[in-house]
C-alpha cells in the first residue's frame, strides 16, 4: 500500500459524506419514491450544480450552486501504521495552506489511509482551517471522508466530503458547511485539492 496524505483521506471522506446526506434525507423523509433526477459537476468549474430529489408529493430539494470553492496545497508526513476500531492502516499528518474569501489560511491535521475492495483507497481525516492572528484570527474545524484509485501514473486520484464543524472569527461563514473536493496525490506525498463548498 502506498502511503498517502490525509487530504487524500478527505476527499474520500467528501464522497462518502454526500452519498450519507443524500441517503438520509430519504430515509428520514420516509418517501420510498425519491430519486436522484440529475447531478451535473464539471471538473474545475462551478457551473451550475443541481441536484434534485423529486418524491411523490411533487416537492424538490435543490442543491444549487456552490457559494464558494477553494484549492488547498498539501504535504502528508509522519506516516505510522496504526489500527483503529480493529482495521489496519496508515495514519498520517498533513499541512497544507490556502486563500478562502481573499484570506490566506492554514491547515493541519491527521489521516488514517485503508485499502478497500476493487484496489480503492479509503481515507477519514480531521483539521483545523486557521486564518489571521490575533483578535482577527478564525478556526474552522473539519471532517473529511474520501474514496480514491491509483492511476496509471502512480498518482492516486480521490474525491470526497468534507464537513466544516464549528468556525469562529473571520471564518465563521465556514460553520456547517459542506464541501466535495477532488484532490490528486503525488508520489512524494504533495497535494493539492479543489473544494467546493454549501451551505
Amino acid at each position: 500500500m502506498q502511503i498517502l496524505s490525509s487530504t487524500s483521506v478527505t476527499g474520500v471522506l467528501a464522497a462518502f459524506v454526500f452519498l450519507f446526506l443524500v441517503a438520509s434525507i430519504s430515509v428520514t423523509n420516509h418517501r420510498p419514491n425519491q430519486t436522484i433526477q440529475s447531478a451535473i459537476a464539471t471538473n474545475g468549474t462551478t457551473n451550475t450544480i443541481a441536484t434534485s430529489l423529486s418524491s411523490t408529493n411533487g416537492s424538490n430539494i435543490t442543491l444549487g450552486n456552490p457559494q464558494l470553492s477553494y484549492t488547498e496545497y498539501d504535504k502528508a508526513t509522519s506516516f505510522k501504521p496504526a489500527i483503529v476500531n480493529g482495521t489496519q492502516g496508515i495514519e498520517s499528518s498533513f499541512t497544507g495552506y490556502g486563500v478562502v474569501n481573499g484570506m490566506n489560511i492554514t491547515d493541519n491535521g491527521t489521516a488514517f489511509v485503508t485499502n478497500s475492495t476493487g484496489g480503492a483507497i479509503h481515507t477519514v481525516a480531521s483539521g483545523v482551517l486557521v486564518s489571521g492572528i490575533g483578535s482577527a484570527a478564525g478556526k474552522a474545524g473539519h471532517i473529511d471522508r474520501a474514496i480514491g484509485h491509483y492511476g496509471a501514473d502512480g498518482k492516486l486520484r480521490d474525491t470526497g466530503i468534507i464537513l466544516n464543524t464549528k468556525a469562529t472569527g473571520n471564518l465563521a461563514f465556514l460553520g456547517n458547511m459542506v464541501g466535495i473536493y477532488k484532490d490528486e496525490i503525488e508520489k512524494t506525498g504533495i497535494v493539492i485539492t479543489k473544494v467546493w463548498f454549501w451551505k
